[in-house]
C-alpha cells in the first residue's frame, strides 16, 4: 500500500504542479506590460515575500488558524454525515425521517446563515467553524445515503445468508460499499469548506488566511494579499487532492488507480 501511494502521488505531481508553472511563468511575463504590477505582482516578488513572512512567523499563525478551522469543521460535519447518510440508506424509516430535512437545507447558502448564528450564539468561533461543518455535513451525507442505496442487493443477502448480525452488516458490507461515495464526498466537503472559510475569515474573523486577504487590500498591502491567496489556494489543493488520493488507496476495488 506504501508503494501504491507513493506512485499515486508521483503520478499525480504533473498535473497538480502543472497549471501552477504555467500560471506563474504567464504571470512573470504579463507583468509590467500587459498587466499593472501595482495590483499583479509577479511571482518573483510574491515568492520571495511569501518565504520572508513565514519565516517571521505571523503568516505562519494565520495558515495554522485557518488549517484548525478546515480540519475542525470537516471532521465534525464529516462524522455526523457518514452516521446519518449509512442509518438513512439503509433503513427506510430513518430516510423518511431525514429526506425533508435534507432537502430544505441543502441548497440554501451556508454563508446566508452566520448572521442569523451570530446573532444567536454571538461572535464566536464555535459559530465559524459550526457553519462550515453544516455544509460539508450535507455533502457527506447525501452522498453516503447514495452510496448505501447504490450496494447491490446480493451482497446484502450474502452476509445475512452467512450469519452477519446488524453490526457485522454494517462493518463488511455497508460501510466498504459506500466508502468510494464517502471518500468523494469528503473532498467535495474539503472544496466548498475552504470557499467559505475564506468568506467567513472575511467577515467575521481576526485570524485567518481571508483575514489576512481582505486586510491587505484594506491597507493597499496588495503582494501580501496574493502571499495569502496562493496559501490557501495550496492548502486547498492538499486538503481536496489528498483525500481523492486516500479515497482511491482505501477501495482498490474501484480501479480507478493507475500506474
Amino acid at each position: 500500500m506504501t508503494r501504491l501511494t507513493g506512485s499515486r502521488v508521483v503520478g499525480q505531481l504533473p498535473s497538480l504542479l502543472g497549471p501552477f508553472v504555467v500560471l506563474a511563468l504567464a504571470w512573470e511575463l504579463a507583468a509590467g506590460t500587459i498587466v499593472d504590477p501595482r495590483f499583479f505582482p509577479p511571482p518573483s516578488v510574491t515568492l520571495p515575500l511569501a518565504a520572508e513572512l513565514y519565516i517571521e512567523g505571523e503568516f505562519l499563525t494565520h495558515a495554522l488558524a485557518s488549517v484548525r478551522r478546515i480540519v475542525l469543521a470537516t471532521a465534525i460535519g464529516a462524522s455526523a454525515g457518514i452516521a446519518v447518510g449509512i442509518v438513512a440508506g439503509w433503513s427506510h424509516r430513518a430516510r423518511l425521517l431525514v429526506n425533508p430535512h435534507l432537502a430544505v437545507l441543502y441548497p440554501l447558502p451556508k454563508i446566508a446563515l452566520l448572521p442569523v448564528m451570530f446573532a444567536l450564539f454571538g461572535l464566536t468561533e464555535t459559530v465559524r467553524i459550526l457553519t462550515m461543518a453544516l455544509a460539508v455535513f450535507l455533502l457527506v451525507a447525501i452522498n453516503t445515503m447514495g452510496g448505501v442505496r447504490s450496494i447491490e442487493d446480493v451482497h446484502i443477502e450474502a452476509a445475512l445468508d452467512n450469519g452477519a448480525g446488524t453490526f457485522d452488516l454494517y462493518r463488511e458490507v455497508i460501510l466498504p460499499g459506500a466508502r468510494p461515495q464517502i471518500f468523494s464526498s469528503l473532498s467535495m466537503g474539503f472544496s466548498v469548506g475552504f470557499a467559505l472559510l475564506v468568506v467567513i475569515e472575511m467577515l467575521a474573523a481576526e485570524s485567518g488566511l481571508g483575514y489576512v486577504i481582505w486586510n491587505s487590500w484594506q491597507l493597499f498591502t496588495i503582494p501580501r494579499m496574493y502571499v495569502a491567496v496562493f496559501s490557501i489556494n495550496v492548502l486547498g489543493v492538499l486538503f481536496v487532492h489528498g483525500t481523492e488520493i486516500l479515497g482511491d488507496v482505501l477501495t482498490p476495488w474501484e480501479g480507478t488507480y493507475q500506474p
